[in-house]
């Protein structure tokens, strides 16, 4: 039972929770209908032909209770409870002034809804209590002025408990949507409070306006920022504190929103400039929205501070200026040294080969043969690091004339002919009957692709063969490709991912068996990227590998397409790689 009871009393309102200005805006409304009733309970009376006495003196009775409620002396739930007292009264002599008619019962209801308006347990007792003592104690000694049939003037009391069960159930029915009604503003409140919570709270100043741009809302975050307190920021335009980054000299549209901050576009982020109260500026990135309650436009303004970004992105700028300068002079000096080096290495392989047509005894010419051999390898690395420095410095240009395919391809692999007979192998190339013969590009360039890849089948192949395919790519006439498949050691699938990067081998242990420095594969994806191909490779280890490659070749030879020739920083190729299946 005590717990049913505790339920009972958790269910009802709480009352009294109506803030200052919607109790003001209630009570004036409430006063509005006593007013009315001031009037008109006269003008019943005189239709009803009653006593004069009852329905002036009832009319000045209610203006006096008008007045006594407006008094603002007087706290305002003693205000509510002396308006109730208006409306009861006004709602009794118009039972009075009837004769008891049982139709003018009907006004205590609309009055105690009206009464529940302001959401107060003191005036709602007030006015249920007026209707007990009018029903019952007036009712009681007075039957003909409450119950105008004869049963209600026999037995009054009967029908005063048969209008208090239809009071009662109207004040339940009452009191749930009044509680109904407290709930959801007690949501709303704290929703508001929530709301409020999070924009004192937040990291980034939060700042709302009118449609004018006149500042309504200034949150904590903003006091800091700008270093203006709320109260002297509240009033002002917002482009006292936020402008533009690059002020515009020309006069720019107007729109709905001058008042805002020009350049700023809604519900976009955008690059302006603060300004504290002081006068200095630091940049600021805002995001405006604009949210439309009853015709009114309301802008939400969110700003941050991004001074440390810029500070950052400046180092990085500057970093990166930095390192391309050092790169840029690395290659430079890259290139004139491999310049510098080849040519009295030129000189040295020159006078070595003289050397070996003039009369030698055995250990003189297998001295002789060495430092030749050794000057060879030596300029094909400063070759390789000449290319590769022109490749980075973006100082390598492409040739674009006409050649015979097939002839080159031909001329190419025939010069490995012999290192292939010596190691045992077989060197093949097989080209496509519908593969293209004249082209326009750069033979030397594509000679150099074949000469790396070729030279590495025949480096990395112990047993075996060595074959070159070329064929139109998917039957495209404008592509040509061509693959180097080999039978040698193979490449894991690990190291298949850095094999073109620069200075990379699959294995740090190919550079002391095979020499070599990792520079020839990083040339040909340069040098394959600069004339719009692709290049990948699969592989096996233990049983081969294919490298191949895409070109675009021209037939027509048209002069405007001579007329550009293909510079290094221009295109990076596609690669692609894919190991083979056991087989």
């Amino acid at each position: 039972m005590g717990s049913f009871v505790m339920d009972l009393l958790a269910s009802l309102p709480k009352g009294d929770a109506l803030a200052e200005p919607a109790w003001n805006s209630r009570h004036r409304g409430i006063l509005s209908i006593l007013w009315l009733h001031v009037l008109s309970v006269p003008m019943f009376g005189i239709y009803m032909e009653a006593s004069p006495s009852l329905y002036l003196g009832g009319g000045g009775l209610l203006a006096f209770i008008a007045v006594a409620a407006r008094l603002s002396v007087v706290r305002r739930r003693l205000q509510s409870a002396i308006a109730t007292c208006g409306l009861m009264t006004a709602s009794a002599l118009l039972v009075h002034l009837s004769g008891g008619q049982i139709e003018l019962h009907f006004h205590f209801f609309v009055m105690m809804s009206v009464i529940v308006l302001y959401q107060d347990w003191f005036p709602f007792l007030v006015g249920l209590q007026f209707i007990i003592l009018d029903h019952g104690v007036v009712g009681t000694l007075m039957p003909d002025m409450v119950y105008g049939h004869a049963q209600g003037q026999t037995h009054p009391w009967t029908w005063a408990l048969i209008h208090g069960g239809f009071i009662l159930a109207e004040c339940a029915a009452l009191l749930y949507f009044w509680r109904v009604n407290e709930l959801a503003q007690n949501e709303v409140r704290q929703s508001e409070a929530r709301t409020r919570m999070i924009i004192e709270t937040a990291l980034d100043a939060v700042i709302t306006s009118d449609a004018t741009g006149t500042i309504t809302g200034w949150n904590t975050q903003a006091e800091l920022m700008f270093d203006v307190p709320r109260t002297e920021a509240i009033g002002k335009y917002l482009t006292t504190y936020v402008s533009a980054s690059y002020p515009s000299t020309e006069p720019g549209p107007i729109t709905p929103y001058a008042g805002l901050v020009p350049g700023a576009i809604l519900n976009r982020r955008s690059e302006m400039l603060g300004h504290t109260c002081q006068g200095t500026s630091f940049p600021v990135e805002i995001a405006m929205s604009c949210l439309t309650v009853g015709g009114t436009q309301q802008f939400t303004i969110f700003v941050q501070d991004i001074s440390e970004r810029k500070q950052q992105e400046e180092r990085l700028h500057r970093a990166k200026e930095a390192a391309e300068a050092a790169s840029l002079a690395k290659s430079q000096f890259l290139a004139n040294m491999s310049h510098e080096i080849r040519t009295p290495m030129n000189g040295v392989l020159g006078m070595t080969e003289l050397l070996l047509t003039t009369p030698l005894n055995d250990k003189q010419r297998r001295y002789a043969d060495t430092v030749h051999n050794s000057g060879t390898s030596l300029l094909h690395i400063i070759n390789d690091i000449l290319d590769f420095s022109k490749i980075e410095a973006g100082r390598l240009v492409l040739e674009y004339i006409p050649f015979g395919l097939r002839q080159m391809l031909t001329e190419t692999i025939g010069l490995y002919h012999e290192q292939a007979r010596k190691k045992g192998l077989t060197l093949s190339v097989t080209i496509a009957p519908e593969s293209p013969d004249m082209v326009h590009g750069d033979p030397h360039r594509l000679r150099q692709i074949l000469t790396n890849l070729v030279g590495n089948a025949l480096k990395f192949t112990e047993t075996g063969n060595v074959a070159v395919f070329v064929r139109p790519d998917d039957g495209d006439q404008g592509r040509v490709r061509i693959e180097v498949t080999d039978t040698g050691i193979g490449i894991p699938l690990h190291a298949q991912e850095k094999i073109f990067d620069s200075f990379s081998q699959a294995d740090g242990s190919m550079t002391r068996k095979y020499g070599g420095t990792g520079l020839g594969l990083a040339i040909v994806k340069q040098l394959v990227g600069m004339m719009g191909g692709q290049l990948g490779l699969t592989s096996t280890p233990g049983q081969g590998t294919t490298f191949w490659f895409t070109i675009s070749v021209d037939r027509s030879g048209s002069p405007e397409t001579e007329s550009q020739p293909h510079r290094s920083d221009e295109t990076t190729p596609t690669m692609s790689t894919r190991q083979q299946p056991d087989n």
